[in-house]
């Protein structure tokens, strides 16, 4: 009895600190989205150009909180006690989570503040990674949730 009991302590102890990186993931997105959009409307209608150093300068610094916040949320997910039994499903949502902030690194850096420029291919390929990242995110956390207690 007391076995089990510490077993479900572990998960539910488990299941805050996946809640909150979850939270957090989420918080991040809506904070940087309007930065987002801006960066893929200046891409995809060709006005990089137009957009001022102090203006790129924020993106870049909203884009950098953001990921140094996803950097966190990684490090929560490393070192969180996991149960046994969810184990390969947390190595999953690990390795998804840190290729998702590595892209969101990669999107960082394509912003060229000092030459008011982006990286489109860099941009690009950051922005699909980051939603094929984001998906296995997704899924492992499904399977982790949905596991027997």
């Amino acid at each position: 009895m007391a076995r089990n009991s510490l077993q479900k302590n572990n998960m539910n102890g488990y299941i805050q600190v996946l809640s909150g990186v979850l939270k957090t993931t989420e918080e991040g997105a809506e904070t940087m989205n309007a930065d987002f959009e801006k960066m893929r409307g200046a891409i995809d209608n060709d006005t990089v150009s137009d957009l001022s150093q102090v203006d790129l300068q924020k993106v870049a610094d909203n884009f950098q909180r953001g990921t140094d916040r996803y950097e966190d949320n990684l490090n929560k997910l490393q070192q969180a006690n996991v149960p046994v039994r969810v184990l390969g499903k947390h190595k999953s949502l690990v390795a998804a989570y840190r290729t998702y902030t590595k892209a969101c690194q990669a999107m960082t850096d394509s912003i060229d503040v000092e030459h008011q420029a982006v990286d489109q291919a860099a941009f690009d390929e950051a922005e699909k990674t980051q939603e094929n990242a984001m998906e296995k995110v997704t899924a492992a956390t499904q399977r982790i949730m949905t596991s027997p207690m």
